[in-house]
């Protein structure tokens, strides 16, 4: 970036900066309300989306995942259970979600291999949520396929063994991005076998 244009950028921060702060903070003052403005229809999924994307990745996520629990009418898992977060059809998964970053790219955080689960992962943007189910298997093998590496070392409170969490990165439009919707994208009814 030149500096003509390095300025331009910032002289157009300044000038917008708090209307900037005035979306995000009337999203977050919305946000519960969106699931419910969603599955009624009053807004679309593509809104839903839009605007929950100025939220801080610690409040959309769990958005997110809250979203697609209620929409396909999912049961909550007791992380007591350490089987992931929800289960359907007595199959058990692990929610991940992932979107509006600027390298384009899926970063699934917190892979717990140890769990007795499939796993769903969403890649989110302004098109909506493409979605990919796993068998566990599967995700052991998109693990050392992506090159997962660890992301934390977990302590569980009912046991005092270490769990080694991991993460991964999906790039949109590479080989690897077109191999999972080849093999693992769900379009329709997800849950059919």
């Amino acid at each position: 970036m030149n500096q003509t244009e390095l300025k331009q950028t910032i002289d157009y921060i300044l000038n917008n900066v708090d209307e900037s702060r005035k979306v995000k903070n009337c999203a977050f003052a919305i946000r519960k309300e969106l699931i419910d403005l969603t599955l009624g229809q009053v807004i679309s999924e593509q809104e839903f989306y839009k605007i929950s994307s100025v939220l801080l990745s610690q409040s959309r996520s769990p958005l997110w995942q809250n979203y697609f629990i209620k929409k396909y009418d999912c049961e909550r898992v007791s992380k007591d259970e350490d089987r992931g977060d929800f289960k359907k059809n007595d199959r058990y998964y692990e929610f991940k979600s992932s979107g509006y970053n600027q390298d384009n790219a899926a970063h699934i955080v917190q892979i717990r291999p140890w769990q007795e689960c499939d796993y769903i992962i969403q890649s989110i943007s302004d098109d909506g949520a493409t979605t990919f189910i796993l068998t566990k298997a599967e995700m052991v093998l998109e693990m050392e396929k992506l090159k997962a590496s660890v992301a934390h070392v977990a302590r569980r409170s009912s046991t005092d063994n270490k769990k080694i969490e991991y993460r991964m990165t999906l790039k949109r439009n590479s080989a690897d991005w077109d191999r999972w919707i080849s093999n693992y994208r769900k379009e329709d009814d997800i849950f059919q076998s």
